[in-house]
């Protein structure tokens, strides 16, 4: 897949899906298994137009919610559906201001768009003045077909970033799983940080997060890859660490049973399977350390009635 931040106007024509895709979950999945279908009935690449930052993150930052994905983890989702082209706009006070006319233009000449998939509410140009109606008048004018999808439902409700956000935020990881097609995970870099774990007797990676504000937090059960040639598993802490620091930004530490080595610079992505409990701050660092047990005792146990 191509990653294209600068698209020139004589690229190759292409069935088109717009959104910020946060998540990639399974509404996505199925919107783009529908780009990919009208993509090769048409003989066109398939495409996605995403954002970065993202519409409401720069329109909105103090009300943005949390980042389900980060920028590479959405790339590498949209990569493993067989997405052709990933087009990442830089979403700026310029880019926003377009007229819906203007945006349609540049879809169609910058982007070779022939075939544009949305979603029922979606909103484009200066002051969100265009709607898929408008944008199906325009496309008609310039050339591209623009199909409207209906909302993707599982037990009868719409699957939305939303709804994987609200799993994650109460530690239901299964509903998230089921939302997403797949168990909940973050990539990131290993990278140094206070080496406070190894000086308690479980040395930690600490793995870049990518994002201001995470979706989850708390102590989990987690599956880790990228470490080595089998899948590890271990522990997480999620959060901004009360138990050693006051404030700060979030980070995210994991503990792998059985595992001694080098991470530093490698790219570690962490499943997350279960959630033991939430941060909390404790009166001394032996407590610290007795309840750290109790949480590996209990992520082992997990792992161990599931093979």
């Amino acid at each position: 897949m191509r990653v294209i931040r600068h698209p020139r106007a004589d690229g190759p024509g292409t069935a088109i899906a717009i959104g910020s895709f946060d998540g990639v979950h399974l509404g996505h999945q199925a919107i783009l298994g529908l780009v990919k279908d009208a993509a090769s009935a048409r003989g066109l690449a398939s495409a996605v137009l995403t954002f970065e930052p993202l519409p409401r993150e720069f329109l909105a930052p103090a009300n943005a919610p949390a980042r389900l994905s980060s920028l590479p983890e959405k790339i590498l989702a949209l990569q493993a559906l067989g997405i052709d082209l990933a087009f990442v706009q830089r979403f700026y006070a310029r880019f926003a201001a377009r007229e819906p006319a203007d945006f349609a233009r540049w879809l169609h000449g910058n982007l070779g768009a022939r075939h544009v998939t949305i979603g029922a509410d979606f909103r484009f140009g200066a002051h969100r003045a265009g709607n898929a109606q408008r944008l199906a008048e325009l496309g008609a004018e310039l050339g591209f077909e623009v199909e409207v999808l209906k909302a993707v439902k599982q037990a009868g409700e719409r699957i939305s970033s939303t709804r994987v956000r609200a799993a994650l935020a109460s530690g239901d990881l299964d509903e998230a799983a089921r939302l997403l097609g797949r168990p909940y995970a973050i990539c990131g870099r290993v990278q140094h940080g206070a080496k406070r774990g190894r000086e308690l007797g479980f040395p930690t990676a600490n793995i870049r997060l990518g994002r201001a504000r995470p979706a989850l937090g708390g102590v989990f059960a987690v599956k880790c890859t990228g470490a080595a040639t089998r899948g590890l598993e271990g522990v997480a802490s999620l959060g901004i660490n009360p138990a050693v620091q006051t404030g700060g930004p979030a980070t995210l530490e994991a503990f792998f049973f059985d595992f001694h080595g080098d991470l530093y610079g490698r790219r570690l992505t962490l499943e997350f399977h279960k959630k033991l409990r939430d941060e909390a701050h404790f009166a001394s660092l032996d407590a610290l350390v007795a309840q750290i047990r109790k949480d590996c005792d209990e992520a082992r146990e997990y792992f161990g009635t599931r093979g």
